[in-house]
């Protein structure tokens, strides 16, 4: 959870002072799942104690409208009951840490050399097919990315309009699927078992993604950044809105085209 997130009335509680003294002090005994059952409970009571018919109605309604959140946190699931100001920025955040978070775990593991992954060999007349089949995975796992990024970003809405809850959460698991399916290529590059001859190509293609794949989970900081705007003075008008850009470039070391075409020239001679 952000800082951001954490501040919102959506994360809030209403507790005595000894209670909350309590509650800051030991994270443990009081972890957030804790804390958000509790005020669930709380609420349940009093919309079945003292809310109308229709209130307890429109309440099912509402949250028969989310069944994709049913697994994600109760953080996620009170965002987009609640739609505090931004919220569609807020939720789409969230989505983001938690749907990638053991992805990027995974990322981080393999680039610090704490994971390991058997996988068959590649014999010697197979190398090329190896090759090309890798570099195909490269392209065509990039080219989604721009389309995926645009629809998020329409699914936020035109100004002044509210957003779709749902698309928000299909392009945030299509960005999980891509992140996913792109360190399982890095993971194939790093753990096949290839001949001597390919080790110097396989040394161009190692981390080529990989060290451009952590620049995803800078987005929910940059949405952060935009909710931290709202109620401040940013120099935006209705007219002349202020205008929030966040650009994902991935790109190649500089020699990585030479290198590569070179050391593949070397292959075909060989093979």
């Amino acid at each position: 959870m952000s800082d951001v997130t954490r501040a919102s009335i959506t994360n809030g509680i209403w507790l005595c002072r000894n209670c909350h003294a309590q509650i800051d002090r030991d994270e443990t005994l009081f972890p957030p799942e804790l804390l958000f059952n509790w005020r669930k409970e709380h609420e349940d009571v009093v919309l079945r104690d003292l809310g109308t018919r229709g209130e307890q109605m429109r309440h099912d309604i509402e949250m028969s409208r989310y069944p994709f959140l049913e697994d994600c946190p109760a953080i996620i699931q009170r965002i987009a009951l609640d739609k505090p100001i931004g919220w569609e920025w807020r939720l789409a955040a969230e989505l983001l840490r938690y749907l990638n978070r053991p992805q990027l775990k995974r990322l981080k593991n393999l680039q610090s050399r704490l994971s390991y992954r058997p996988l068959p060999p590649v014999k010697l007349e197979n190398l090329m097919g190896f090759v090309a089949e890798r570099t195909n995975v490269m392209t065509n796992l990039l080219g989604p990315l721009t389309s995926i990024l645009d629809r998020l970003t329409e699914s936020f809405g035109p100004p002044g309009e509210a957003g779709n809850a749902e698309e928000i959460y299909d392009c945030c698991v299509l960005l999980r699927d891509i992140l996913s399916t792109a360190i399982d290529h890095e993971e194939i590059i790093h753990f096949t078992g290839l001949p001597e001859e390919g080790e110097a190509i396989r040394e161009i293609l190692r981390d080529a993604m990989g060290k451009n794949l952590i620049k995803l989970s800078k987005l929910s900081d940059s949405l952060d950044n935009a909710i931290a705007l709202i109620g401040t003075d940013h120099g935006g008008t209705s007219e002349d809105p202020h205008v929030v850009t966040y650009k994902v470039a991935f790109d190649l070391p500089d020699d990585f085209t030479a290198n590569f075409n070179r050391e593949l020239k070397r292959l075909e001679r060989l093979l």
